[in-house]
C-alpha cells in the first residue's frame, strides 16, 4: 500500500482521536504492521505506546499518555463510538485523574484507569482499579472520560493518600467550582474512620480535619470572595448598561 493511501485511512481515525490511531484500527482498514513502521521512518508518525501511534503534525496535549492508554483499551473501536461508560474500556481515575482536573501535587508515576471488570496489563506504566462507576462519577476532559473531581476525592480517600495531599485536592476543587462542600461531606462519610474521626459516617468532621490540615476551614470556604472579574468581563459590562441608558 502506498504511504499516501495509508495515510489517508489514518486519517479517518487521527481527526478525531487527539491525532492518535491504534495499531489494532490500522490493521482492521487494511494496513499492517510493516506499514505502520514505515509511516514511523518516513517522520508521518510517532509511536506514543506500544500499539498506539500519533500523526507527527498532531497538537501534543498534556493528557496525550492518558489518552493513548484509554484508546488501548478497547483498541478496534473508534474513540467516537465508545460511550463515557464504556463496558469493554474505562475511565481515567485517581492520581490522574486528579492531575487532568488540575488539582493538588500527587506524585503520578503511573497512569490510572477504572475499569468495570479486572483488567491486566504488562505495561508496567498503566494501573487499574476495578469499580462500577455511575453516570455521574465522569466527566469528559477534552473528550476523555475522567472520574469527576468529587469521585477523585472519594478514590483517592479509599486509598488512603495523605489527608494534606487530599485537603490540597479539596480546596482546589472548591475554588475551581468543581466541587460542592455540602454534597462532598455527605460523600466522604464512609471514609471517617479510616482518618480517625470517632464518629463513623462524620463526613462533615472529616471533612473539617481535611481542610484544617492545609490551613483552611469550611467556613472560610463557603464564604471566600468571588473571584475577580476579568477586564474583559468588566469591559463588557459596561458596554451593554451603556446600551440600556
Amino acid at each position: 500500500m502506498k504511504m499516501s493511501d495509508a495515510l489517508e485511512l489514518l486519517g479517518a481515525f487521527t481527526s478525531a482521536q487527539w491525532g492518535m490511531v491504534t495499531s489494532r484500527q490500522a490493521k482492521d482498514v487494511g494496513i499492517d504492521g510493516v506499514t505502520l513502521h514505515r509511516l514511523e521512518k518516513a517522520g508521518h508518525l510517532d509511536r506514543i505506546r506500544h500499539g498506539v501511534y500519533a500523526a507527527t503534525i498532531a497538537v501534543m496535549t498534556e493528557a496525550r499518555e492518558e489518552q493513548a492508554a484509554w484508546l488501548l483499551l478497547n483498541a478496534a473501536e473508534p474513540a467516537w463510538k465508545r460511550p463515557p461508560l464504556d463496558p469493554d474500556g474505562g475511565v481515567v481515575s485517581h492520581e490522574s485523574a486528579a492531575r487532568l482536573h488540575g488539582l493538588g501535587e500527587l506524585v503520578n508515576d503511573r497512569i490510572v484507569l477504572t475499569t468495570p471488570r479486572r483488567r491486566t496489563s504488562r505495561d508496567p506504566d498503566i494501573r487499574f482499579r476495578t469499580a462500577t462507576l455511575t453516570a455521574g462519577d465522569v466527566t469528559l476532559v477534552d473528550g476523555l472520560p475522567v472520574t469527576t473531581a468529587p469521585r477523585t476525592i472519594r478514590d483517592l480517600l479509599d486509598q488512603h493518600i495523605d489527608g494534606s495531599h487530599v485537603g490540597t485536592i479539596i480546596l482546589e476543587a472548591v475554588e475551581a467550582n468543581l466541587v460542592r462542600l455540602d454534597e462532598l461531606a455527605e460523600r466522604i462519610g464512609p471514609y471517617a474512620l479510616r482518618y480517625g474521626i470517632r464518629r463513623p459516617g462524620d463526613g462533615e468532621a472529616l471533612l473539617e480535619q481535611l481542610l484544617a490540615k492545609v490551613g483552611t476551614t469550611v467556613t472560610r470556604l463557603a464564604h471566600r470572595p468571588a473571584p475577580p472579574r476579568s477586564a474583559a468581563v468588566t469591559e463588557r459590562a459596561l458596554e451593554l448598561a451603556e446600551r440600556e441608558i
